[in-house]
């Protein structure tokens, strides 16, 4: 008489450590974390484009004292 298969169990072993299922999760959350790094420096960047192209805005910027 031969056993059956009742289930398996793919991506990892559960026999050994669970570094392998860990590290799956490490890669998503680093690629979803660069993907957020971009996403926010573009939406800072386009903000300060707009900013410097509106010349005459009151405490923006550098102002410049002209010599007497």
């Amino acid at each position: 008489m031969t056993g059956k298969i009742l289930k398996v169990k793919t991506g990892y072993n559960p026999n050994s450590s669970s570094i392998g299922v860990d590290m799956v999760a490490f890669f998503t959350i680093g690629a979803g974390m660069t993907v957020l790094f971009n996403l926010v420096a573009t939406i800072i960047d386009g903000i300060q484009v707009k900013q410097r192209a509106r010349p005459g805005d009151a405490g923006q910027g550098t102002t410049e004292v002209k010599p007497a």
